[in-house]
Order: structure tokens, then sequence, then C-alpha cells
């Protein structure tokens, strides 16, 4: 029965209109792109793909306010999955799967890449009304893109993407070879 009520909260609609997630715009930024992206991006191990809805559990989701609700599949984007959280209304984490590495690095040229666990990974923060959005695009296949993205109320940036390593590094432990 709990895996039925679990799938069943995945297929929910979500009321209002959604806002992009930090760097996901439908029409990428026109400054310049960085040229540090690594060529091509770095992946150990390349990675499947799951129900997006299952990459962050409810003891990932503890250490940045707790699940307030289910999640939300297809949002921010679509392939993602999103869910409130505890703490302000708006807190938001995400995880799910865009487009290839690449692409991501280039529509986010004030981003930088870093290393999650061996795989490029690259993060992009924006503070907009008081919301500190940070997104993590880490390749897992030259495709495929494991999309995951923190949004928290009167946070830091630094603050904010230290928590979503977190968030990044469960989700991709979820992941099945590829």
């Amino acid at each position: 029965m709990l895996g039925g009520s679990a799938l069943a909260a995945c297929a929910s609609d979500v009321a209002g209109t959604p806002v992009p997630a930090a760097g996901f715009m439908e029409h990428p930024e026109t400054t310049q792109t960085r040229s540090a992206i690594a060529t091509p991006p770095r992946i150990p191990d390349p990675r499947g793909e799951v129900d997006p809805c299952t990459l962050l559990s409810p003891a990932d989701l503890a250490p940045v306010g707790g699940a307030a609700g289910p999640p939300h599949p297809g949002s921010p984007v679509p392939g993602a999955c999103a869910h409130l959280l505890g703490g302000h209304p708006d807190n938001t984490a995400a995880a799910g799967f865009h487009e290839p590495f690449p692409v991501l690095a280039q529509r986010q040229p004030r981003g930088v890449e870093v290393d999650v666990h061996g795989y490029s990974s690259w993060l992009y923060c924006e503070s907009v009304t008081g919301y500190q959005t940070c997104t993590a695009a880490t390749a897992i296949r030259s495709d495929r893109s494991l999309l995951t993205m923190l949004s928290l109320k009167d946070a830091s940036a630094a603050d904010t993407a230290d928590r979503l390593f977190g968030l990044t590094s469960a989700a991709l432990r979820k992941l099945p070879p590829g």
C-alpha cells in the first residue's frame, strides 16, 4: 500500500505557475561562457536513470528542512521532481535528469565546474527575492546530466551550495550503472 501511495503522489498536479530554476530559463544568457569546462566532462562510471521522485528520500531532505508534502513531478523542469521543504513556505529541493553537461554549462556562464565524487558538475547559484537558489548539473552520461536544485530563504550561496552537495551525493548514489 505504501508503494502505491508513493506512486500516486508523484502523479498529483501542482497548482500555480512554475518558476524556472536558477539558470534553467527558456533562453540562455548571452554573456560569455567559461572555457574551463572539462572536455569531455569527467564521468568515471556512466549512470542510468530512475524515477526522479525517488532520488531524494525523506532522510536525504531532513538536513535541509525535511519534506513538507508530497513530491511534485515535472518541476522545476520536465524530468525533475521538486519537494517543498519545512522552514519557509517556498524552500524547495529538486532532483531529476536534464540535458547534457556542456549544454547546461553554456546556459549558466556564471557557474563554476566542481567535482562531485569524480563526476564533473556545474554549480550555479543566484539569489532572487530573498531565496538563494543553487543548481548542480552533474555529468552522468555524455547525453544526460543529473540535475539537483536547492532554494532556501535567507541563506548564503556557500551554505546552500554545501547543502546541495549533500543532496547531489545522495541522488548520485541512487543511480544504477548506465
